[in-house]
């Protein structure tokens, strides 16, 4: 993303911080301590009044490394939980803005700010998403995705019952890459990955299915579109999925459920879907960016 940029980039060393027994905890070390002393020198080198983080183990050796320049820290924690490596920096922190308020409140240094969005999603226009598509405004869409990972779960869950689903939807289904379903249909149309064409989509999209990922997540509140999530099994998604879902903005696909008569029935529920796209509106914060952007130049 940066090769057509005038920003300069530099690449580092870091090791992952995990917290079970792999052989590579005895290696990984080496890699953060390289990185901490490849991060000094590109910092003396950049002699940057602040350094912003947004977390991840590629992260650490930077701020450790500010931290012992004496620089100023701006960390953006994107979930309802902070990660290790933000745990950790959070320490060394000036300031620590989250996405979610339930982090918000831990000490002064915490700043509710949401998490910044693609300013050009609400920018779409129906013209070319129904160009791309080649749908109609007779059947309902239905926007699937599956994220950068996991996908062949939900790609799964519209194959076991694609007539039905073609029925009642036109689906705009984005598969992952290699990952694609072999299924042909009017109704039906597929992409491995969007992106600039993402924003004509959303515009035509009237319900979503996807991640919880926080980025998708704090889209989709800025869209307002009534949606279903099928967070991955981790951690950090189905907390975001469980916020969601207790603040009325979401409804969260559970094991052993049909997702077909939830989208069904969420698609036939017009209440359900008004006091949803209520709640998401409430969560949008689509100021994130110019907000975090300000802490940052304060600094």
């Amino acid at each position: 993303m940066l090769k057509d940029s005038d920003i300069p980039f530099r690449r580092i060393f870091s090791g992952k911080l995990r917290r079970y027994f792999s052989w590579q905890n005895f290696i990984d070390p080496l890699f953060v301590l390289l990185g901490f002393l490849q991060s000094l020198r590109i910092l003396i080198g950049f002699r940057p009044r602040v350094v912003f983080s947004k977390g991840g183990f590629v992260s650490l050796p930077v701020v450790l490394a500010a931290f012992i320049l004496r620089r100023k820290i701006i960390l953006h924690e994107s979930d309802s939980r902070m990660g290790l490596a933000n745990r950790i920096s959070a320490k060394l922190a000036t300031k620590v803005c989250v996405g979610f308020p339930e982090l918000a409140g831990k000490s002064k240094k915490y700043v509710l700010t949401g998490n910044p969005i693609r300013s050009d999603i609400l920018s779409g226009k129906t013209e070319e998403g129904y160009k791309l598509t080649g749908f109609s405004q007779k059947l309902p869409i239905l926007l699937v995705w599956g994220g950068s990972q996991g996908a062949a779960q939900i790609n799964a869950l519209i194959d076991e019952n694609f007539e039905k689903w073609v029925k009642h939807f036109q689906i705009v289904h984005i598969t992952g890459a290699g990952k694609s379903i072999k299924k042909e249909h009017p109704h039906y149309i597929r992409f491995e990955y969007l992106n600039e064409e993402l924003k004509h989509i959303y515009a035509i999209t009237d319900m979503i299915i996807g991640r919880a990922g926080a980025n998708s997540l704090f889209e989709i509140a800025a869209l307002q579109k009534p949606n279903i999530i099928i967070p991955l099994q981790n951690a950090d998604q189905l907390l975001n999925a469980t916020y969601f879902e207790k603040m009325g903005a979401a409804l969260v696909f559970k094991k052993g459920a049909d997702l077909f008569d939830l989208a069904s029935n969420l698609w036939q529920n017009k209440a359900l879907q008004s006091g949803m796209k209520s709640a998401l509106k409430k969560l949008a914060r689509p100021e994130a960016a110019d907000e975090i952007a300000r802490i940052i130049l304060d600094q």
